[in-house]
């Protein structure tokens, strides 16, 4: 189902048609009062019921209305609110007890094979294809396939190099934090490798991590990936048997990602977002953050 545009409605909208509380959440570049100004326009007669503040540059606001109402809503504060990002849900969604986050280009800020490739002067031609499988034009299983098979030979301890120099996201400490502090269990998957998951997924507390790893041997690659690939199946799988562990269904789990490997994932979950996303991406996942960093996650996940 899809609204004006190229914008994906959420499922909330096709549930029901009845008046219920809308939470409004609102994460601005600046100071959140001058969007608040453009947001009481927009919202007309719509009766507002509580007002919440996260911090100067965030804000959560219950309305009353209908679903097509608050979607309407939603597409106006989108074309009016460019530096802010904005997202409606029904108060009655369930609370985040999973978070299920993506880690290249999401948690950290970089494609990390990419960034190894380069380190090896062979940077054009992976991030080519990288750049190709993110954006779902080719199949990701292959295009994982090829890159490691340019890298063999190569020493393994680049990969603990580009680990110790990746810089992580803007956002993605205080979400995390936060996260854990309200007793939400957090998975790293990726499509990355373990030299570098593993330490990430460490700094940051995460309560396990999922990811690919290399055949090395005399510390060097032999350019082939262990099997399972942590594609797009495998990143969806472990949403729903961790969901399933904990003892919750999928509308309790948030996930978090910027390719195409993460869209299934994404629209499994109760509450999927589309971190500064691939354009597919984007379109397919109603709750988006494009403006301002991982940190509106928390709020988003009215934590």
């Amino acid at each position: 189902m899809t609204g004006a545009g190229t914008e994906q409605a959420p499922r909330w909208l096709a549930r029901s048609d009845a008046r219920q509380p809308f939470v409004a959440t609102l994460c601005s570049v600046g100071s959140v009062d001058a969007t608040l100004a453009l947001f009481y326009d927009e919202l007309g007669d719509l009766p507002m019921l509580e007002r919440k503040s996260y911090s100067a540059q965030a804000c959560a606001i219950t309305l009353e209305c209908v679903p097509a109402e608050a979607w309407a809503l939603l597409q106006k504060l989108r074309r009016r609110l460019p530096a802010t990002d904005v997202y409606l849900q029904p108060q009655s969604s369930p609370r985040v007890r999973t978070l299920v986050c993506d880690m290249d280009m999401t948690i950290v800020a970089a494609e990390t094979l990419d960034e190894v490739a380069a380190q090896l002067g062979l940077g054009d031609a992976i991030a080519t294809i990288t750049a190709r499988a993110m954006n779902g034009e080719i199949d990701f299983d292959a295009a994982l396939r090829e890159r490691i098979a340019m890298l063999a030979g190569q020493p393994e301890q680049v990969f603990h190099d580009v680990a110790r120099q990746l810089q992580l996201n803007p956002g993605a400490s205080e979400l995390l934090a936060a996260a854990k502090a309200a007793g939400v269990h957090c998975v790293l998957v990726s499509g990355g490798f373990a030299q570098i998951a593993e330490p990430v997924a460490r700094r940051l507390g995460f309560d396990a991590v999922h990811c690919n790893y290399l055949e090395v041997a005399d510390g060097r690659l032999t350019g082939a990936v262990r099997r399972p690939i942590v594609n797009a199946d495998y990143k969806l799988g472990v949403l729903q048997q961790v969901s399933r562990k904990r003892g919750h269904g999928l509308s309790a789990c948030c996930a978090i990602g910027d390719g195409a490997n993460d869209l299934p994932m994404l629209r499994a979950a109760g509450l999927g977002i589309a971190y500064r996303g691939k354009p597919m991406l984007r379109a397919a996942t109603p709750c988006r953050i494009d403006a301002t960093d991982l940190g509106s996650a928390a709020c988003f996940m009215r934590l």
